[in-house]
């Protein structure tokens, strides 16, 4: 199963995250990404979310995003969620805009 909700600030992300856990998402199942990824990484602290690991995308997307742009590292990151093409590019161009995209997948889709 996979949510995705834009969230304009943190207040914001934190009621989307609230309102996954209500639907039955844990923490664990829950991510965070904005396209400053300092911001994303304090947001995820902050929110106690799901940290962006190597198991989520693999040690050979994890080794070839160090060498891409923001924009392609976050297109990768949304494919190995289970985003389509066309979804990553929307979901991208909203954190562009300085939203928050906040995806809710659950642990078994997920390969760990």
């Amino acid at each position: 199963m996979k949510h995705i909700q834009v969230a304009e600030n943190q207040e914001e992300a934190v009621c989307v995250i609230h309102s996954f856990l209500k639907k039955g998402f844990t923490s664990k199942d829950i991510y965070l990404l904005a396209y400053d990824k300092e911001w994303a990484q304090n947001l995820t602290e902050a929110t106690h979310t799901k940290k962006y690991r190597m198991a989520e995308q693999g040690m050979f997307e994890t080794a070839v995003n160090k060498l891409l742009s923001r924009e392609d590292e976050l297109l990768s990151k949304m494919a190995s969620l289970g985003l389509s093409n066309q979804e990553a590019n929307r979901y991208k161009e909203e954190m562009k805009q300085g939203n928050i995209v906040v995806i809710g997948a659950q642990s078994q889709s997920i390969p760990y």
